[in-house]
C-alpha cells in the first residue's frame, strides 16, 4: 500500500511511524510539506529512509507568509527524495491568508512544478471555481497532479479528470454522514484514485478523533474496495501502480 499523502509534526518520530505503517503493509510513503522549513525536513527524512518520497511547497494556509522567493523550492527539489511539488493550492473554508495571495502563491508554485516537470499535490475546499482555471492552464502546459482528500461533487470530479487529474481519498470516506464523498468516490475510475491518510488529520472510523497515522491507510481501502466492486488487495494494487506512475517511481 502506499500513503500518498501524510505531514509530519516536530514532535513526530518518522521511523516509528513507517514502521508503524509497514506492519500494517504500507510501504511506501509521501511526506507533503507546507512551507520551507517543513518541506526541508520532509526532505530530509525522505533522503533517509527506504520507500519514502518527499513533496516541496506552499500551503494555502501559509501563503502570506510565503516571502516570494521560489529559488529555495527549486533547489530543495532537486534534492534527493523529492518526488513532488506540494501541498499547494487554495483553501476558502479558513481563510488564513487573503485568497488573492493564495491565488498567487498558487500559481507561482504551479509554475513552479510545470517548469520541473513534477507533478503538483492539490489542496482545495471551498476553492474549486478559482482553482479550475490556474489547474487547466498547468495541465495544458503538462502538469500532471493530484486533487488530495477529494470531497468535491461528482461534476466537480469530472471536470478534474479531465484534466487528466488522479483524486485521493482518505479517511473521510469512512464516516457514517459522508455519503456525498463516497458518491464521488464510485464515479471516479480507478486508475486515477490514490489512497491517502492526510495524518495526522482525518483518521478513518473506528479510529476518528485520535490521531492519524499512515498505519490506519487499510481502513481507508477497504472502503475504496468496497465501493468500487474489487477485492482489498486488488484496490492496493491498482492505487499504489497509479501513485507510481503519477511520481515518476518505476
Amino acid at each position: 500500500m502506499f500513503d500518498t499523502h501524510l505531514h509530519l509534526d516536530p514532535e513526530d518520530d518518522p521511523a516509528a511511524l513507517f514502521a508503524a505503517g509497514r506492519a500494517a503493509g504500507v510501504t511506501r510513503f509521501m511526506v507533503c510539506g507546507t512551507a520551507l522549513a517543513d518541506s526541508a525536513r520532509a526532505q530530509a527524512v525522505a533522503a533517509g529512509e527506504t520507500g519514502v518520497l518527499a513533496a516541496v511547497g506552499v500551503h494555502p494556509h501559509q501563503a502570506a507568509d510565503y516571502a516570494g522567493e521560489i529559488a529555495p523550492f527549486r533547489e530543495l527539489a532537486g534534492r534527493p527524495g523529492v518526488a513532488a511539488i506540494g501541498e499547494i493550492g487554495l483553501d476558502y473554508h479558513y481563510d488564513h491568508s487573503p485568497r488573492e495571495v493564495q491565488q498567487r502563491v498558487f500559481a507561482a508554485m504551479l509554475e513552479l512544478a510545470v517548469t520541473l516537470r513534477r507533478p503538483a499535490i492539490v489542496h482545495c475546499r471551498e476553492a474549486f471555481a478559482d482553482a479550475l482555471p490556474l489547474l487547466r492552464d498547468a495541465a495544458s502546459a503538462g502538469l500532471r497532479f493530484v486533487v488530495h482528500s477529494f470531497t468535491g461533487t461528482p461534476d466537480e470530479a469530472t471536470a478534474l479528470l479531465g484534466l487528466g487529474a488522479c483524486l485521493g481519498y482518505t479517511g473521510i470516506i469512512t464516516f457514517p454522514k459522508a455519503e456525498n464523498v463516497r458518491a464521488t468516490l464510485r464515479v471516479t475510475p480507478l486508475d486515477r484514485i490514490l489512497a491517502e491518510t492526510d495524518a495526522p488529520w482525518l483518521a478513518p472510523v473506528p479510529h476518528r478523533g485520535r490521531r492519524n497515522q499512515p498505519a490506519f491507510l487499510p481502513l481507508v481501502l477497504a472502503v475504496i474496495a468496497r465501493e468500487k466492486g474489487v477485492s482489498v488487495d486488488e484496490a492496493a494494487r491498482r492505487t499504489t501502480a497509479n501513485a507510481q506512475a503519477l511520481f515518476n517511481r518505476p
